[in-house]
């Protein structure tokens, strides 16, 4: 009995150590399974990236099939001496600015095409949002903060109504005119001599092709309808926006044009232009919709003759020239300003109804070098009388030289870099003969008349020397 007892232990020992074998056995199966697992689970997450990486590129090459984009880059280094009709000098020496462009299209259908680009303009080192870059038309359009707008978006649909048709819907490509592409090196990239407007713009254009009723090269007829300023009722606090308020007496600007360009005769490379644009109930502030602290002031009309021809007949020569007459209509209503002081269109007087006559010209070419990778020099000359106005505040340059009430010279070089790149280095030199370039309200005043405390805040002289870097691609 005792052996028995004896024998119980080791036979539970040997037990013991049967079920620790099986157990071990059973753990490296399961481990060995596991890494089987390990390895099958990591192929699986590497074929997923690469399909989810394939698919990315399926959807980008999808979506780049539908959209095509344009790039647009230009870093510009502006050294500033202003000459102030007190006597003053102010110098704004390496101030830098970018400006980036993404430009969109995209065919829809055989007939209908959408078109759009997005920009931002800022100084660098610079957070602050300029104060004009609310205004509509400024937006990307003068430097800034590092805020993206929409710069252009409209859709061009083609039809035949009786003769070859499109209209044009949206965001207008309005900014850029002709003659700009000569010294920003490109092909023209808007519709309107940028004599008499630049800047983005809302609206509707219809455009017909009179080829073949005229016999006349590209020659075709547009009508353009738009909006300079519209009462929406958007501001905080208003109840029932965008429907309107019982206070309706502030009304919009409306914008309506009539255009006619073509080739010029035997000038292949070539463009005429003349158009008439008129601007109704014109407002003192376009971001003030409150019409206690805003005016219609009266209408705008202008005209506008242009014509242009690259390289002609081979010469490596272009050459252009633009002329511009405004003609501004007070209506009597004055808008309450600083210092007490009541302005109205082109105007001090509230009972000054006076038309005022304005007119300007812009000249300018370019040459082509042999030498140095077929580097251009250009020359531009404009001049602005006392009453001229444009409607060019929403223009890239910042001095918005066709603006002026006077005279401003510009001569540059461009060196190109590569098919899609340049540098330009030039200067620009403006002497105003009068007060308030670019702007519609007050009464222009000859700057040399003033009296030396009316003299003080008004620019007599200004220049620039800059270097700009651009690609386009």
């Amino acid at each position: 009995m005792n052996k028995f007892y004896l024998l119980i232990p080791l036979y539970l020992t040997s037990l013991l150590a049967s079920d620790t074998t099986a157990l071990e056995k059973k753990l490296k199966m399961l481990e060995a399974v596991n890494q089987r697992q390990t390895v099958l689970i990591n192929t699986l997450k590497e074929q997923l990236e690469d399909l989810d990486e394939k698919t990315e590129n399926i959807e980008t090459a999808t979506l780049l099939d539908k959209i095509d984009l344009t790039l647009g880059f230009r870093v510009k280094m502006d050294n500033f001496d202003k000459k102030m009709a007190d006597g003053t000098k102010i110098s704004s020496n390496n101030l830098w600015t970018t400006k980036f462009m993404l430009g969109m299209h995209a065919k829809i259908t055989d007939n209908m095409k959408f078109h759009g680009r997005l920009s931002m303009y800022k100084y660098w080192a610079d957070s602050t949002k300029h104060p004009y870059s609310r205004y509509d038309n400024m937006q990307g359009r003068v430097p800034s903060d590092s805020s993206v707008y929409l710069e252009r978006a409209y859709i061009d649909w083609y039809f035949n109504a009786f003769v070859p048709s499109a209209l044009t819907i949206g965001r207008q490509p309005s900014a850029d005119g002709p003659s700009h592409q000569y010294k920003e090196n490109t092909t023209r990239k808007s519709t309107y001599s940028a004599l008499v407007f630049d800047g983005a713009s809302d609206g509707i254009v219809y455009t017909a092709d009179i080829s073949k009723i005229t016999n006349i090269t590209n020659a075709k007829i547009r009508f353009a309808y738009g909006k300079g300023f519209q009462k929406d009722e958007t501001e905080v606090g208003v109840q029932n926006a965008f429907i309107g308020s019982q206070n309706d007496t502030l009304k919009d600007t409306d914008v309506t044009g009539a255009f006619f360009e073509s080739n010029l005769p035997a000038l292949p490379n070539s463009l005429f232009q003349i158009g008439y644009v008129h601007m109704s109930d014109i407002v003192a502030n376009a971001m003030e919709p409150d019409p206690d602290k805003n005016k219609n002031l009266g209408d705008i009309d202008f005209i506008g003759v242009m014509a242009e021809a690259g390289n002609i007949k081979n010469s490596h020569l272009d050459l252009f020239a633009h002329f511009g007459m405004s003609r501004a209509k007070p209506s009597g209503s004055s808008f309450y300003h600083y210092n007490n002081q009541n302005f109205g269109l082109m105007q001090d007087n509230i009972n000054d109804t006076d038309t005022k006559n304005g007119y300007a010209f812009w000249l300018g070419g370019r040459y082509t070098l042999d030498i140095l990778n077929h580097s251009k020099i250009g020359l531009e000359y404009n001049h602005g009388s006392k009453y001229w106005i444009t409607a060019t505040q929403g223009s890239y340059d910042v001095t918005d030289k066709l603006a002026v009430r006077g005279n401003a010279t510009e001569l540059y070089g461009l060196y190109p870099v590569n098919r899609y790149s340049f540098i330009r280095i030039g200067g620009i030199y403006i002497d105003y003969d009068y007060t308030g370039s670019g702007c519609y309200l007050r009464k222009p005043e000859k700057i040399q008349n003033l009296t030396q405390a009316e003299k003080s805040g008004v620019i007599d002289t200004l220049q620039s020397i800059y270097l700009q870097f651009s690609v386009r691609f």
